[in-house]
């Protein structure tokens, strides 16, 4: 595990090797491991808001979703690189749920959104084993509803792809009633596979990468300047 700051947020890089080993231990029992998918969109709307912030540094696990966030980190190793760019955390996680016969239940959004969610994971695995699922905007029922349909199937894992700040404002009020033993989150707008991508995509994450630049160079010169004021 290596430390990293990126644009003033602490997260942690795990290897391959290191996050499905700490799957296990989740797994095996105890308190309910969290883990988020961070992307750079995520990270530049976090550095402006206090409590994405705080819910990052609240997980037990972070896993960078793109490459950059990593290259930011000087993590330049290139296994990590690789596995990254693949995608390979997801598609490792789901076998080992596959192999060991865990059961999931879907959390998301809308139905729109939690339709995708699904999609993108039964193209992984197929023979994934969804208990349950819910759109929490489409209910007429407040999130306890959601969380005792989710006890009443006792499923190990819990999937969402939630958007921000209904992803932190749950986690902030619900996380100790949810009986599950691993919550991994997503974002809604980010597609789970690589795979090759169409010319607007490509613009897309062009100009993503190159506003992440843009955030890291001014994030750089802030600090400076605060080192040199101090000296």
């Amino acid at each position: 595990m290596k430390k990293m700051n990126v644009l003033g947020i602490p997260l942690r890089d795990y290897t391959l090797r290191e996050t499905l080993k700490k799957v296990d231990i989740f797994l095996a029992g105890g308190k309910m491991g969290t883990i988020a998918l961070i992307t750079m969109k995520g990270l530049i709307v976090a550095q402006d808001s206090p409590e994405i912030k705080e819910w990052m540094s609240s997980l037990d696990m972070t896993v960078a979703a793109d490459a950059d966030i990593l290259r930011a980190a000087d993590i330049n190793y290139r296994g990590r690189i690789h596995d990254v760019e693949n995608q390979l955390f997801i598609s490792e996680f789901l076998k080992k749920l596959v192999r060991q016969k865990k059961t999931v239940y879907l959390m998301s959004q809308n139905t729109a959104s939690l339709e995708k969610l699904e999609k993108e994971l039964l193209s992984y695995e197929e023979t994934l084993s969804i208990v349950g699922k819910a759109a929490v905007d489409d209910l007429e029922y407040d999130d306890d509803f959601v969380i005792n349909d989710m006890n009443m199937k006792v499923p190990d894992v819990l999937i969402s792809n939630l958007e921000s700040p209904k992803r932190e404002r749950f986690a902030k009020e619900n996380q100790m009633k949810m009986n599950v033993r691993i919550w991994l989150m997503v974002r809604a707008d980010r597609e789970l596979h690589a795979q090759e991508k169409g010319s607007l995509k490509q613009i897309y994450d062009k100009f993503l990468q190159w506003w992440f630049r843009i955030k890291l160079n001014r994030y750089e010169e802030q600090e400076n300047r605060k080192q040199d004021d101090e000296t």
